[in-house]
């Protein structure tokens, strides 16, 4: 056994060598693993088969994962920039990862930075790890002030959105609420739609979300967010007639 009672070197690399060529599938979690610990632990187990020499080398051994290389500073969770793959970072499946972690263990305080793969492409469809999540600015209609920052991915529907920001703002689960978009223009269009993605309702990084709960009356505070009836919208938008108006138009009729 290697140390800390992790897989001998020569099952961690075929196991290891296997997951890496799982087939991207739609839905699946893969994880990132920063590129210099992977190398180290290439080296550790002869990973290559050009790169032997120091197999089993207790001067290599790369201890716990630690991806702080591909984190921003002070965030345990936000990529830096620009990361390229296989340059900065690898891509494990979960079992992989799970491997791993269970062998090396991961760096105290440090998340798992785990990713979807999402279906990309208009016509022709392929499957993609997303690796960078789209922000959204999450408030609630009474104030909107109060702005909290989540990161989702593009595969994530509306009722998730929804169900986190009913998480975040402490609203009863008994609370009937509406989402709306908020753009710049301070105009707002509902996001009715539960099943839709962020990337099918065309959800954009920063985009403003904003959740409205439902008055005690049984109305909105922002009002009804769908047009009546034809008939009914056309007749409540109609004018009033003046009394001069329709007494002229009473004397024509008279007239004939």
């Amino acid at each position: 056994m290697a140390e800390g009672g992790a897989a001998d070197l020569e099952t961690q690399r075929t196991d290891v060598a296997a997951l890496l060529k799982t087939a991207l599938r739609k839905g699946d979690t893969w994880y990132l693993v920063d590129s210099r610990w992977f190398k180290q632990w290439k080296k550790y187990v002869g990973f290559d088969s050009w790169d032997k020499y120091q197999m089993g080398d207790q001067n290599v051994y790369p201890g716990p994962i630690d991806n702080s290389g591909l984190l921003k500073d002070g965030d345990s969770q936000s990529l830096k920039e620009h990361l390229i793959d296989e340059l900065d970072y690898i891509l494990l499946p979960t079992e992989g990862w799970n491997r791993l972690v269970s062998w090396y263990t991961l760096m105290e305080g440090q998340e798992p930075i785990a990713r979807k793969v999402v279906e990309q492409g208009m016509f022709v469809k392929h499957c993609k790890v997303e690796v960078y999540l789209t922000e959204l600015k999450l408030c609630e209609n009474g104030n909107m002030n109060n702005v909290v920052t989540r990161r989702f991915s593009k595969a994530d529907t509306i009722d998730t959105i929804e169900k986190e920001i009913r998480k975040i703002f402490n609203i009863p689960g008994e609370k009937e609420t509406r989402l709306w978009n908020k753009y710049m223009s301070n105009t707002f269009e509902p996001l009715n739609k539960p099943d839709s993605t962020i990337q099918d309702a065309g959800l954009y990084q920063g985009q403003v979300l904003v959740i409205e709960q439902k008055n005690e009356d049984g109305t909105w505070p922002r009002g009804p967010s769908t047009p009546k009836s034809p008939g009914a919208s056309n007749f409540s938008t109609l004018p009033k007639i003046s009394p001069s108006l329709s007494n002229n138009y009473n004397n024509m009729n008279n007239r004939k």
